[in-house]
């Protein structure tokens, strides 16, 4: 029986969870961590890439709270001792105006309780313009003229949270014609696009990304996306869509262009068929930008200038965010992309099919004007885009 107690710990639940939303919206951060401690429930945003402190709670809060997250997200309320996936809608806004946003859920047991995860995602935040990603010019030259082959692969690398969705989504949102006949495989399905036919992976009935993608290759599809090769199935498969003329767009967690050849020869994938099947690689990650509010001129430490191999720093203008209240007091506001666009020429061809080593191909890449991950990235320090310190924080001392 249900109490008047009750009904006002649901009803406090659901108006907190409606501002903890509209708040972490606010605050443009993609992620909002619920997790239980021995005492307390501590509440933190993930905004540019880095988790903030938001609040902390009483620990009594927790059952009402995760209650409630997982009734709207329509989750079995009795089940504490395995992670759940779900997913709700959240109407951000009011009367002159309002934004629909997909709350993707996952909650994970641990020795103090059930810790949730709520994925914020937004249309209009994944939806960007290929030349608003971060791409100079000349390597958004290379994309466009990628994407625009008739058929083979383009593989998508990097790790986790480096960015590889959002230009996938963008990329498939340039492609969406009347004329052309796209699916998706994804785990889970992130974006809802129009005119796209869009599969979710279900694991647990025996959809994996294997069967799916045979299945689609017999729905006489033009592009095919596949949210992640996990496998040798997927992998083979995946090749040999591209191979008979698909054009294929996948991510693979991979650090770098070499590490996904590396990793496909393990698969059992022959060098030459790697080689005639990928058209190109793009390796992608996320770098926050400096606040414009608090941006001021910083002078490179020692440290700093080794790392990064710089002679001379002193000749060049670098910058800083000193903190303020626009930036929460990181000094940062919004992140940009660094890229590697590698498309695959006669000779990285013939540098893979004979088991050139790895300097070689950088060699080659060097000898064509590629710009690596780390030239990109400094490219946008000189710019006064980010700073040295995210730089090393994301990228790494220059290799």
């Amino acid at each position: 029986m249900t109490t008047s107690q009750d009904l006002i710990s649901t009803a406090v639940s659901e108006e907190w969870l409606n501002n903890l939303l509209s708040k972490a919206i606010e605050a443009k951060a993609s992620d909002v961590h619920i997790e239980p401690d021995r005492d307390n429930l501590r509440i933190r945003y993930r905004v540019d890439g880095l988790l903030y402190v938001s609040e902390t709670l009483s620990i009594e809060r927790q059952e009402p709270i995760i209650s409630r997250i997982k009734v709207v997200s329509n989750l079995d309320i009795t089940e504490h001792r395995l992670p759940l996936d779900g997913h709700f809608e959240f109407r951000y806004g009011g009367l002159g105006g309002f934004r629909i946003f997909n709350i993707r859920v996952s909650t994970f047991p641990t020795v103090y309780g059930e810790a949730v995860v709520l994925r914020i995602l937004n249309r209009e935040d994944s939806l960007i313009n290929l030349d608003s990603l971060g791409f100079d010019e000349g390597q958004l030259e290379k994309v466009n003229s990628l994407i625009t082959q008739p058929y083979g692969m383009i593989l998508i690398t990097g790790p986790s949270g480096s960015g590889k969705t959002t230009l996938l989504y963008s990329i498939l949102n340039i492609l969406n014609k009347p004329t052309a006949n796209i699916i998706t495989i994804e785990d889970p399905v992130e974006l809802q696009m129009d005119g796209v036919r869009q599969t979710q992976v279900q694991d647990v009935v025996g959809l994996t990304f294997a069967k799916a993608l045979r299945a689609v290759l017999r729905q006489d599809p033009d592009i095919v996306m596949v949210g992640e090769i996990r496998d040798s199935d997927s992998a083979q498969i995946a090749i040999q869509a591209a191979l008979t003329g698909r054009m294929l767009f996948a991510t693979f967690h991979t650090l770098s262009v070499f590490a996904v050849v590396a990793r496909l020869i393990e698969m059992g994938i022959p060098r030459s068929v790697i080689s005639n099947s990928i058209m190109g690689i793009i390796s992608c990650r996320l770098v926050r930008k400096i606040c414009p509010s608090c941006k001021t001129p910083y002078q490179l430490t020692p440290n700093e200038s080794k790392l990064l191999d710089i002679q001379n720093s002193e000749e060049n203008n670098f910058y800083i965010g000193k903190g303020c209240d626009d930036c929460r007091q990181s000094g940062y506001i919004g992140r940009v992309g660094i890229y590697e666009v590698v498309p695959f020429d006669e000779d990285v061809r013939s540098a893979i099919i004979e088991n050139e080593h790895p300097s070689k191909i950088t060699t080659i890449l060097k000898n064509k004007k590629v710009k690596s991950l780390e030239e990109s990235a400094m490219e946008k320090v000189y710019q006064g885009i980010t700073s040295s310190q995210e730089i090393i924080r994301v990228v790494g001392k220059k290799i």
